[in-house]
C-alpha cells in the first residue's frame, strides 16, 4: 500500500515541479523499485553538457526558507541555538530543514494547506535504510567490528540529544503545544513522516535520516 501510494504521488509531484519553475529536458520521474524508490531517467539521448533538470530556489527546503517562513521563521530562530553541535562542527541549517519537514508533514496529515504537499506525499511511508535507524539488536549485529558501530551510536546519541533540547526549549518557553504541530508530540497523532506509532526521539532520527540523505550544498543558501 506504502509503495502504491509513493508510486501515485510522482505524477502530481512532477506536476507541481514543472507549474513552478523546474525544468526537465529529455527526462522524467520514474519509480525504480525496492530500495531505490523513485529517480530520474532519461527519456532521450541528451548532449554532453545538455542540462536535464533545473529546480528554482523556491522549491528548495532550506535554512533560508524556514527563516522567512510566516509561521515558522520566529520559531527556528529561537529554536536555532539548540540546533548547533560545536563539537561535531555542525550549524543549525540540518535542524532547521528537519523542523520544516516535520511541520510541513504534519499540515498534511492534519488536511491544512502547505505548498509542500506534493513533496511530502512522496516521502511518507519511505524507507530509509540508516543504521542510526535499525534496531540495536540489527545494528549490533550487522556493524560488529567495525567502526561505523562506534559513528552510528554517537550519532544517534547526539541526535537524540538534540530533539530532547528542542523538546526542553519549547516546554521552558511556554510553546509546548508546538510539539503537536510539529509531529513530534506521540500522544497527538502517529508519525507524519512514517504513520507509525513512534516516540518523539524516533521521529526525529527519521527527519534527520531523511533530511541527511537528500541534502546538498548550493552556493549563496544553506
Amino acid at each position: 500500500m506504502v509503495v502504491l501510494s509513493r508510486v501515485a504521488s510522482l505524477g502530481p509531484l512532477t506536476a507541481w515541479l514543472l507549474s513552478n519553475g523546474a525544468k526537465m529536458n529529455g527526462c522524467e520521474i520514474q519509480w525504480l523499485g525496492g530500495a531505490m524508490g523513485a529517480g530520474l531517467i532519461a527519456t532521450e539521448d541528451l548532449p554532453a553538457g545538455a542540462a536535464a533538470c533545473s529546480v528554482p530556489r523556491k522549491l528548495l527546503l532550506s535554512s533560508s526558507s524556514g527563516l522567512s517562513d510566516p509561521d515558522l521563521g520566529e520559531l527556528l530562530e529561537a529554536l536555532s541555538p539548540f540546533l548547533e553541535d560545536d563539537a561535531n562542527l555542525y550549524d543549525a541549517s540540518q535542524g532547521l530543514i528537519s523542523l520544516q519537514l516535520l511541520y510541513a508533514a504534519a499540515q498534511v496529515q492534519r488536511g491544512e494547506p502547505t505548498r509542500w504537499e506534493p513533496y511530502v506525499n512522496s516521502l511518507v511511508g519511505v524507507e530509509v535504510n540508516s543504521p542510526v535507524l535499525w534496531p540495536r539488536p540489527l545494528r549490533n549485529s550487522l556493524l560488529a567490528g567495525t567502526s561505523l558501530l562506534a559513528d552510528a551510536r554517537e550519532l544517534r546519541g547526539n541526535t537524540a540529544q538534540e530533539f530532547r533540547r528542542i523538546r526542553s526549549a519549547l516546554r521552558s518557553s511556554g510553546e509546548g503545544a508546538w510539539l503537536a504541530k510539529l509531529g513530534l508530540d506521540p500522544s497527538a497523532a502517529p508519525c507524519p513522516l512514517s504513520g507509525g506509532a513512534t516516540s518523539g526521539v524516533e521521529r526525529w532520527l527519521l527527519a534527520q535520516s531523511l533530511v541527511r540523505s537528500r541534502a546538498y550544498f548550493v552556493l549563496g543558501d544553506e
